[in-house]
């Protein structure tokens, strides 16, 4: 009886270390998020989108259980949108002529794997701010892969993916703008 015993409390000893070892899920993180500046995403004074965005409604997010996936919250959402457009030179500092509304409409993740790949779909609405006229409906649907050489742990490696997801993500939206704002094309804002 005294050795079945000691069998039982080793195995609950290599559980518990074993779920020590793997970790918690985390939410996405804001810094990881930001879409850093490039030479495709450098708008000059004269464009209309310089100082010209407000960041509206941010939906589709949701809190992280830290016992379960990785996730993205609006909170984090807006905060990587509206830091990425400020740091694009496109975030109005008050009142903006155009109203970005954002909502994440999925996050497909696998459940686990050694490269984890995941792609965010988002929602956007560009609306003129005073006439509250639609002037850019689109999806984007960004994959990113967070390779098993990014972090041993699975939970982080989804939380990287998440985060380059949202990341890719973001700067799409700000090339489609930049793209939408140019002289000549079929939508201009």
């Amino acid at each position: 009886m005294r050795v079945r015993t000691v069998r039982i409390r080793t195995w609950l000893v290599l559980l518990a270390a074993l779920l020590a070892a793997s970790g918690c899920a985390s939410e996405a993180r804001i810094g990881a998020m930001i879409v850093p500046e490039s030479p495709d995403t450098i708008i000059g004074k004269s464009s209309p989108l310089y100082s010209a965005i407000e960041v509206g409604t941010v939906t589709g997010g949701s809190a992280t259980n830290p016992l379960w996936q990785s996730t993205v919250t609006n909170d984090n959402f807006r905060a990587a949108l509206e830091q990425s457009l400020a740091l694009h030179a496109m975030k109005a500092p008050e009142r903006g002529r155009y109203l970005i509304n954002a909502e994440l409409v999925s996050l497909d993740r696998p459940f686990a794997a050694f490269d984890m790949t995941v792609t965010a779909k988002v929602h956007y609405t560009v609306l003129a701010a005073a006439s509250r006229t639609v002037r850019l409906d689109t999806i984007m649907e960004t994959p990113f892969t967070a390779e098993f050489s990014d972090a041993f742990l699975g939970v982080e490696r989804l939380r990287i993916a998440n985060e380059g997801a949202m990341r890719e993500n973001i700067d799409a939206i700000i090339k489609r703008l930049i793209d939408a704002a140019q002289p000549g094309q079929k939508l201009s804002l």
